[in-house]
């Protein structure tokens, strides 16, 4: 009888752990079903979070897109006028104001007419006569790097135009000139006969005349006109001030020009300083008109004469040949002027006029 009580005992108290163990797992399984119901939550509230936040990035792409479009109609249609400029581009800015234009700024320009591409320049219209202007990539002051031998600074001007359409520019214009400023510290242009710092022209060859068309001659503009700090030198800065001093002038010689480098020297002590500023190419005004007839197809050129063809031109005195210019070829290339042999005999042309009734 124990034993059955004992059993009985026992499986009452199994009974009793199973309920405390399935109500456990009733109470684990409301939580488990809360957490599910907490998780949908949380997931349906982050869908439409993700929802909104894909219109807000659709909308906000479409509201970039709507600038870009315009820009690229904007880019479109300048690219466009500069495709027609590079084809009708004036060949100065003189020309240019006489067509009408008014505006000071960047402008296609043709100097050669044909041949070279079309270049970039800055129209002044300010000035009078108007500026056709050439940059270059030195127009801001520029520092000297100290080295103490002559000419062992060297700076080769990079300019926005080939060599040919500078030329062309000149050859058409009145006047040009090139600005350059030299500014020093205890820094000599020239010491005695011994030059510390010259310029190179188009054709290679080393100048040191700071100022006007003085090729030859080691000369400022204070030196022209006899007003250099130092009375018996020729430029300010030759007097090796232990202070500021400058020598500015500006480059007229047209055979001269551009300035295609720069160098400097002599900076050999710490206290010694220097720099220099040189301006852009810049023309004024319409050349007048070539000899009529010509006398070779380079005049042409320079008369603005761009294409190439057979024309009329006055070797000699009472004669007119017929010749070949190919305007696509340098002045010095053998085809550039072709002789045909044709010629044509000048002649006085004389009238007779009477008159045949009475009025």
């Amino acid at each position: 009888m124990s034993d059955l009580r004992a059993k009985w005992q026992d499986h009452a108290e199994q009974i009793t752990q199973l309920k405390s163990e399935n109500e456990h797992l009733r109470n684990d399984k409301e939580s488990l079903r809360d957490d599910y119901k907490n998780l949908k939550n949380d997931f349906d509230n982050m869908r439409k979070e993700h929802e909104n936040l894909k219109s807000s990035l659709q909308e906000h792409l479409r509201e970039r897109e709507k600038p870009e479009l315009q820009l690229n109609t904007t880019e479109g249609r300048l690219q466009y006028l500069e495709a027609i400029s590079l084809q009708i581009a004036p060949r100065t800015c003189q020309t240019l104001a006489d067509l009408g234009g008014k505006r000071t700024g960047e402008y296609f320009m043709d100097p050669d007419g044909i041949g070279d591409a079309p270049i970039k320049v800055l129209c002044d219209m300010e000035t009078v006569p108007v500026s056709t202007i050439v940059l270059h990539d030195s127009m801001a002051d520029t520092k000297i790097d100290p080295c103490a031998g002559p000419d062992c600074y060297r700076r080769k001007i990079k300019y926005e135009a080939s060599l040919r359409q500078m030329v062309a520019l000149i050859d058409q214009s009145t006047h040009c000139s090139q600005e350059i400023r030299f500014d020093c510290f205890s820094t000599a242009l020239s010491i005695g006969e011994r030059r510390q710092a010259w310029w190179v022209d188009r054709h290679g060859n080393p100048q040191d005349y700071w100022d006007g068309s003085n090729g030859g001659k080691h000369v400022c503009r204070c030196g022209l006109s006899n007003n250099c700090t130092d009375k018996a030198l020729s430029c300010n800065c030759d007097a090796k001030a232990p202070h500021w001093e400058s020598d500015s002038g500006a480059i007229t010689n047209r055979t001269s020009l551009p300035l295609t480098e720069l160098r400097f020297g002599g900076l050999q002590f710490a206290g010694q300083k220097a720099k220099y500023t040189l301006g852009g190419l810049a023309c004024k005004g319409k050349a007048p008109s070539s000899e009529n007839p010509a006398e070779s197809c380079s005049s042409l050129r320079r008369a603005g004469n761009p294409r190439s063809g057979y024309y009329l031109v006055q070797k000699k005195k009472g004669r007119l040949d017929v010749v070949l210019c190919q305007m696509d070829f340098e002045d010095s290339d053998a085809g550039f002027q072709l002789d045909t042999g044709a010629r044509i005999a000048v002649k006085g042309v004389y009238f007779h006029a009477y008159r045949t009734n009475i009025w």
